[in-house]
């Protein structure tokens, strides 16, 4: 049966009705309106990390306008048209970036429309906005720094070990200055002293025996012998002592653990000094020699 008018104008606002439905839904859902009311503001950003058209424009929190159009101008500019109210018309220090509702890349502008007291921002300026890094770059940076951290860190262990060879050397430095000043003191004076002695003594015999005036006899060589064991008495106690240095037990003198061993060392000192003044004033006690 065929339609009458009246049911053909019924069924043309039906049609017509589902369009005007559909139209202001989609332009509900992509956050447009139908009568743009607001202003217009572009900004300038070197990457969007995903805006799209139809995002939103918030302002503290609130949502204050919507984005209008994104366009690509060259590799590293996008330009960005923001719809906005009209209560938050930007001014000349206005800024904006990018940011992310979830974690599933919804994005939306963060608007700032600037201070109240400066002056509206003209017609034909751009916005700098800034885009905040990835998540990705997030995770890139953390790792970087995780790694910065572990270096300094070993860092830190190394200089640690290094402080304490450091101060090993110093200790080491000080027990080297502290037997060298106990070496400049009274005993070691004395010692040396003593064997300068010796080897005048010994010097001289060498010139008494190697000159073709006399040789030696039997009498000489039994002097010589307890010289010897004398010097060989003296120079055992002199490295015992030397060898209580060398294992820390003590230094010369006052540093020295045992002092019976100073004691000993000090009187087997002077008898040995003794001698060979004797040695040297009265060399006939001590030396005979026979001329054939």
């Amino acid at each position: 049966m065929d339609l009458t008018y009246k049911q053909e104008i019924g069924v043309g606002a039906l049609v017509l009705m589902g369009l005007a439905v559909f139209t202001v839904g989609l332009f509900w859902l992509t956050g447009r309106s139908i009568k743009s009311t607001g202003v217009k503001a572009e900004v300038v950003f070197s990457n969007v990390s995903g805006l799209k058209q139809g995002d939103p424009v918030m302002v503290s929190g609130v949502k204050k306008g919507r984005v209008q159009s994104v366009k690509l101008e060259r590799v590293g500019r996008v330009d960005v048209v923001l719809e906005l109210a009209s209560d938050v018309k930007p001014r000349v220090d206005a800024s904006a970036s990018v940011g992310s509702t979830d974690f599933f890349g919804a994005r939306f502008v963060d608007f700032s429309p600037g201070d109240d007291q400066k002056p509206f921002l003209q017609d034909g300026h751009a916005i700098v906005g800034t885009t905040p890094p990835a998540l990705m770059d997030v995770a890139t940076g953390v790792a970087t720094r995780a790694n910065e951290l572990i270096g300094n860190a070993s860092g830190i262990v190394n200089q640690q070990l290094a402080e304490d060879i450091h101060n090993t050397l110093v200790a080491t430095q000080r027990g080297l200055n502290v037997l060298t000043e106990a070496g400049s003191g009274s005993m070691i004076r004395q010692t040396t002293a003593t064997l300068a002695s010796v080897e005048r003594v010994m010097a001289h015999l060498d010139t008494i025996l190697g000159s073709g005036a006399g040789k030696r006899v039997d009498s000489l060589s039994n002097n010589l012998v307890a010289l010897t064991n004398e010097l060989s008495h003296a120079t055992a106690s002199l490295n015992g002592l030397l060898a209580k240095v060398n294992k820390g037990e003590g230094t010369l003198g006052r540093l020295a653990s045992d002092s019976t061993l100073y004691n000993d060392l000090h009187k087997t000192l002077n008898a040995l000094t003794d001698l060979l003044t004797d040695l040297k004033e009265r060399p006939g006690r001590y030396v005979h020699v026979k001329v054939f």
